[in-house]
């Protein structure tokens, strides 16, 4: 006998994104599930662009406005599967569609002790420029069991409720926190080499990388130095990395002004910024890329740990001072 198909909650999440919301609605309405079987909540952190009020003309969608200062992803989320009574929830970004075959695709794969699914995320449009390229490169995650999932994965209601959800006042890496705190309980996440979902990251400026950088370095941070004395730390290593190639240059040329020996310190922090040109032959095999491609990624190594090293000095002034990073509103 065919079990039935569980209801799914689909909690989606954004605050002024109104280029993007009637799209990612639509692809969860269009996918190969009942649409009896769908429950679909829209969560916004403060929109001044209408995003809400476009959410609200899809009869199949409940929108909940968030009333809070400082809205974070987790707050977003934490309001969607509450109000939701669904068996089993998928979460979303707004700025992303569902593939069509996910849902059927991945139920087949959660059990017991694996409450967490999810797929492979691609760039919409990967060949606009190099910031998109490399976002396209970024979401190579590995197959099977895994550390952590991104914002879109689908899992049992339990896993949520037994760990209390996601922390509402991380500015970001929400994510792979819960993801931890899901693991250290004994569960498995499974990543399947199944297409879930398709991102755009609408990034065209310089000044959009350095704050997507700023905010991941003060991620690394916060998040690494929480679970850094514990038995599974997460992000560790990452911001060991950025703190020595981001902090250890500039400190390496400040050193050689002061002692007289400036092109000494200045060669010295050259050797250690341009590490990732070390590498060119296993970034071409990792990513499965062209050369060229390969010394744009390289490039990007080499300086991202400038600004993300900026946001781990932003989160320890933060916490030395008591003045917290924030979201705002709108």
């Amino acid at each position: 006998m065919t079990r039935p198909l569980p209801n799914i909650g689909v909690v989606i999440i954004g605050i002024n994104v109104s280029r993007y919301i009637d799209g990612c609605i639509r692809s969860v309405l269009s996918c190969d599930y009942p649409a009896e079987k769908l429950e679909i909540i829209y969560v916004d952190g403060g929109s001044d662009d209408g995003s809400p009020e476009l959410a609200e003309t899809f009869e199949a969608v409940k929108v909940i406005r968030l009333d809070h200062p400082h809205p974070t992803p987790g707050r977003g989320r934490n309001a969607g599967w509450r109000a939701s009574s669904a068996p089993l929830i998928q979460f979303m970004d707004a700025d992303t569609t569902l593939e069509p075959g996910w849902f059927r695709a991945a139920l087949p794969h959660l059990k017991d002790r694996t409450p967490c699914v999810c797929g492979f995320r691609r760039e919409r449009h990967p060949k606009r420029n190099r910031y998109h390229l490399l976002t396209e490169m970024e979401w190579g995650y590995e197959e099977g069991p895994c550390r952590y999932f991104g914002g879109e994965v689908l899992l049992y209601r339990y896993a949520l409720e037994e760990t209390g959800g996601f922390d509402e006042e991380l500015v970001a890496g929400e994510d792979p926190e819960l993801s931890r705190r899901i693991r250290k309980t004994g569960w498995e996440i499974l990543r399947l080499a199944a297409p879930m979902s398709t991102h755009d990251i609408n990034m065209s400026t310089f000044g959009q990388y350095l704050r997507r950088a700023y905010r991941s370095g003060h991620a690394y941070a916060e998040i690494g130095l929480k679970f850094a004395a514990s038995s599974d730390p997460l992000w560790l290593r990452e911001l060991l990395r950025i703190s020595v190639r981001g902090g250890l240059p500039p400190a390496l040329m400040a050193t050689g002004l002061l002692t007289g020996y400036p092109l000494m310190g200045l060669a010295a922090a050259l050797l250690i910024a341009a590490k990732p040109f070390y590498t060119l032959n296993r970034i071409a095999r990792r990513f499965r890329c062209s050369m060229p491609q390969a010394l744009v990624y390289a490039g990007h190594s080499a300086f991202v740990v400038f600004p993300q090293f900026a946001g781990v000095i932003r989160y320890l002034a933060g916490r030395l001072l008591g003045r917290p990073l924030h979201n705002t509103r709108g």
